[in-house]
């Protein structure tokens, strides 16, 4: 019925659009939804889940194409995807209540058996407009409406291929670049379209199977005109500096013939050499110059005698190298969200920098995404905030209650949300008045570390018309508060955001990236607290042996107890000798392949390492005390590459 009615309100122009397109009673229906207790909620999920399994059980057993698929369930929509799109609401209903996009804040959940109540931290009001500090987070009122049980009924690697020619097609149809709502008028069916049935780390597999594809076919396409270049040069018989044609357009031809994104830098210069090589492939600055970096990337560190062939292991040791750098305050594009003791960084409104580097620092961080280089909890350390604006929209922050957007800028600027915090819960009857204690006016000081804004004429900005004469009262302070956490956290960068999400949409966007939440890609680029200590167990665990040693030989025995003994500090150190990252990758120890190689008997040499497949080159020696001494040696003093 919730389906059928939402079915029948809007034209016949497609079964999909009929639901996806915002309609009266669709929105009612969300909003029913978002007022449900979560119980209940939980109830309903699991029986649409069930009935979404078997018509999606049945698409797949008796039909043989995508095209019979969608026939039949252009044919009968509401049959094949009623169950889809009842639970698509509840997700729509999850994001309202998470955003802030509803009026109230009464969804219920069960403290006791039996027994509804009110959820932690909400007020149980209806009528309540959510400004309410009563009103807390409301991420407990939501309900998982993923579901691993109907994305395991196909390869999701070879779906996502077939999914994004559909999408190909359904653009050249319209006219147009891929955009998120080109597909929604034709009748094509996949489970795509329910980007909530996929975990995090299922999105995370598809964006690579995305990218790899991507990759695959760019490479194959530049070695196809290889060959037409070889070709007419042999049936013409003439030399490439010969061939006028050639020869007058060789950078293009050298281009267009190129299976690869090449990067190019010296380690004394990594910084300058990295964006120099953006600039000159166009990713910066241009919408149309983002080809050249999809394609396969290959890094290498010259000028420095290094030999080292890509095999993933220097891309790694690359952005280890550069990021780390370019994000450094003292290169003068970010700041300390507060103090050097944070490990956030955010952009710096006053950076004197144009906003191309900016751009540059996007691409750099999509590229990383792109080719699968885990960033290290040195390399990265981005502000949530900032990295959830890479694929959302800005939040509305006039809608959001103000201890909602306390919550969410204070992840980021925890000392400001508590000093805004403690505006907020002074008494006036026994401490005294806001205006004469706080002596605030409405404008707020821009940071200024480099004197850019002090050079011309100060660095403060006004939050409202006439602010710097407006003084903070008990009556106007929560007004204050709001404005002063949006400009901060919003508006003061929202320039350098915007670069920062161009140069990365350049590089990785796509079918997949269009699917993920800002929370998932948050866990993707910037490590969640403690995630950079390496537990030896789950190493051992997950780890893997050749030419000769086991789990239960001597020297891999006494290497395990090496590792334990070792500070967190050169665990990560031993993770990024084997591996170039010191991080685990998304997704865990599964991840990560680990392998410890015997490298002969025992000897004087060091333990070796090869980065790109993830392998420890560890001699057998004859003692654990020399193994220790060699290992700590290698993995304290490792910096370079060659070849073995």
């Amino acid at each position: 019925m919730i389906v059928q009615a939402t079915y029948s309100e809007v034209e016949e122009d497609g079964w999909f659009a009929r639901f996806a397109r915002e309609s009266d009673a669709r929105r009612s229906w969300i909003r029913w939804w978002a007022r449900v207790p979560v119980l209940v909620v939980q109830r309903w999920a699991s029986v649409l889940e069930a009935d979404a399994l078997d018509s999606v059980r049945q698409l797949q057993a008796g039909l043989s194409s995508d095209r019979s698929v969608a026939i039949q369930v252009a044919q009968a929509p509401v049959r094949w995807t009623a169950a889809l799109e009842v639970l698509r609401m509840l997700d729509e209903a999850n994001e309202m209540l998470v955003g802030c996009r509803l009026d109230f804040v009464d969804r219920l959940q069960v403290k006791q058996a039996g027994a509804f109540q009110p959820a932690d931290g909400a007020c149980g009001d209806a009528n309540c407009a959510g400004d309410s500090d009563r009103c807390g987070p409301r991420t407990n009122l939501t309900v998982d409406v993923s579901s691993p049980q109907i994305c395991a009924c196909f390869d999701m690697r070879t779906h996502i291929v077939r999914w994004m020619r559909t999408m190909q097609i359904c653009a050249k149809q319209e006219g147009q670049g891929i955009e998120e709502d080109v597909w929604t008028e034709r009748n094509a069916f996949s489970l795509f379209l329910y980007p909530f049935l996929f975990s995090a780390h299922a999105k995370a597999e598809l964006l690579w199977s995305e990218a790899f594809h991507g990759m695959a076919q760019r490479f194959k396409h530049a070695r196809d005109r290889q060959a037409e270049v070889l070709w007419l040069k042999e049936l013409l018989g003439v030399d490439t500096p010969e061939w006028q044609l050639l020869a007058s357009s060789s950078a293009a031809v050298g281009d267009a013939i190129n299976p690869y994104f090449l990067m190019d830098v010296r380690r004394d210069h990594i910084m300058q050499d990295a964006v120099d090589t953006l600039m000159a492939t166009s990713v910066c600055g241009s919408s149309s110059g983002s080809g050249r970096a999809r394609f396969v990337m290959k890094a290498r560190f010259v000028l420095g005698g290094e030999l080292g062939a890509d095999m993933g292991g220097v891309q790694k040791e690359l952005f280890a190298q550069l990021l780390p750098e370019l994000l450094a305050p003292s290169a003068g594009l970010f700041v300390f969200a507060e103090d050097a003791a944070t490990d956030h960084l955010w952009p710096n409104a006053s950076s004197p920098h144009a906003l191309t580097e900016f751009e540059a620092v996007g691409a750099l961080v999509g590229l990383a995404l792109y080719n699968r280089v885990p960033l290290d909890a040195a390399t990265a350390p981005l502000a949530p905030l900032l990295v959830s604006q890479l694929v959302s929209q800005r939040p509305d922050t006039e809608r959001m209650p103000l201890s909602e957007l306390l919550t969410l800028v204070g992840g980021t600027f925890p000392a400001l949300a508590a000093g805004l915090q403690q505006l907020l819960d002074w008494d006036e009857s026994t401490m005294g008045a806001v205006e004469d204690i706080f002596c605030r006016s409405f404008e707020v000081t821009v940071r200024d570390p480099l004197g850019v804004l002090a050079a011309h004429g100060g660095a403060t900005a006004l939050l409202v018309d006439g602010g710097d004469r407006l003084p903070v009262t008990g009556a106007n302070r929560r007004r204050y508060v709001r404005r002063h956490l949006q400009f901060v956290a919003f508006e003061q960068t929202q320039p350098q955001v915007d670069a920062i999400r161009r140069g990365f949409v350049a590089v990785c966007d796509g079918v997949v990236l269009r699917m993920l939440r800002a929370p998932e890609l948050v866990a993707m680029l910037s490590p969640a607290a403690g995630s950079a200590d390496i537990d030896a167990d789950q190493l051992e665990r997950h780890a893997a042996y050749e030419d000769g040693y086991h789990a239960d030989h001597r020297a891999v025995r006494c290497f395990w107890r090496i590792v334990r003994a070792l500070s967190p500090e050169n665990r990560r150190r031993l993770l990024a000798f084997v591996t170039a990252s010191e991080r685990v990758p998304f997704g865990g120890y599964t991840r990560l392949t680990f392998v410890v190689q015997r490298h002969g008997p025992d000897s004087d040499h060091l333990p070796a390492a090869i980065t790109c497949f993830g392998r420890l080159l560890l001699p057998q020696y004859a003692s654990e005390a020399k193994m220790r001494a060699k290992l700590l040696m290698a993995i304290e003093n490792s910096s370079g590459f060659g070849l073995l």
